[in-house]
């Protein structure tokens, strides 16, 4: 117990810090903050453009992104499931192939293919790239839902009469709902707090936060940067908590569920 109480207390201070960094009233960063203020965070959430725009950037790439991921991931994990063909088997390599490539290698080789499609600089250049980036999360997520479902249920639902489509709609889907909505979050989360693809895509012609952090390096660091980064840390923590609270975490984490 002793050991794991200093393993999280070495976590935390480094968010104390920055939590405390966050609050200071100049724009220099000191802990133990100098006359402790919230301004900081009225700048980053209201009234500075460079930030509020960037944070509405973050938004925006990050929630299309992530349903993009998840349209895209749904048919091949489906087809992986159903028929176990060659085709899909190909498909969710491809489709888990960016996941493992080293980003600065992925942001490259993306920068080039927009450069010379004309999508470079575009935001929804952006969120195609994010989408391909995580792909595998939802089609991993997806597809372990689609394995824990009892395809009896499907030859009872046969028995009665119901379609395809029907035993897709009543069986099927219902019980892959939290493991979409996982697969959802954990791409939210990851675009949200992507750097490398998105500097080489975005040619500076837009910002996210994690971009505006790297261009506001050059005036030092600020506490409206510790607000960026209690920002990605607040954002994390509710979309994992969401996760467990209403995902089978358990078997997401690879737990065996037939072993009691």
């Amino acid at each position: 117990m002793l050991y794991m109480g200093l393993v999280a207390l070495v976590l935390a201070l480094p968010i104390v810090v920055v939590c405390g960094a966050a609050l200071n009233s100049g724009r220099s960063m000191f802990f133990p903050p100098v006359d402790p203020t919230f301004e900081r965070f009225g700048e980053f959430f209201v009234s500075e453009p460079v930030w509020t725009v960037a944070l509405w950037n973050s938004v925006i790439v990050a929630t299309s992104a992530a349903s993009l991921a998840v349209l895209m991931a749904w048919p091949i994990a489906y087809m992986l499931w159903s028929t176990g063909s060659n085709i899909s088997k190909t498909l969710a390599g491809l489709g888990s192939l960016p996941f493992a490539v080293p980003p600065i290698v992925f942001g490259v080789g993306l920068g080039f293919f927009w450069a010379f499609t004309g999508g470079l600089g575009e935001i929804w250049a952006g969120i195609i790239s994010h989408a391909i980036l995580l792909l595998a999360l939802p089609l991993v997520t997806i597809s372990i839902g689609l394995q824990s479902i009892d395809r009896s249920l499907l030859d009872a639902a046969a028995t009665m009469g119901a379609t395809d489509q029907v035993a897709f709609r009543t069986v099927v889907l219902p019980q892959t709902v939290p493991y979409t909505i996982s697969g959802f979050f954990f791409v939210l989360v990851l675009s949200f707090n992507e750097f490398i693809v998105i500097f080489f895509v975005s040619a500076s012609s837009y910002a996210t936060v994690t971009l505006q952090i790297f261009n506001s390096l050059r005036n030092g660091y600020t506490p409206t940067m510790a607000v960026a980064a209690i920002t990605f840390l607040a954002v994390s923590i509710l979309v994992f908590s969401a996760v467990a609270r209403w995902g089978d975490l358990p078997r997401l984490m690879g737990a065996d569920q037939t072993r009691k």
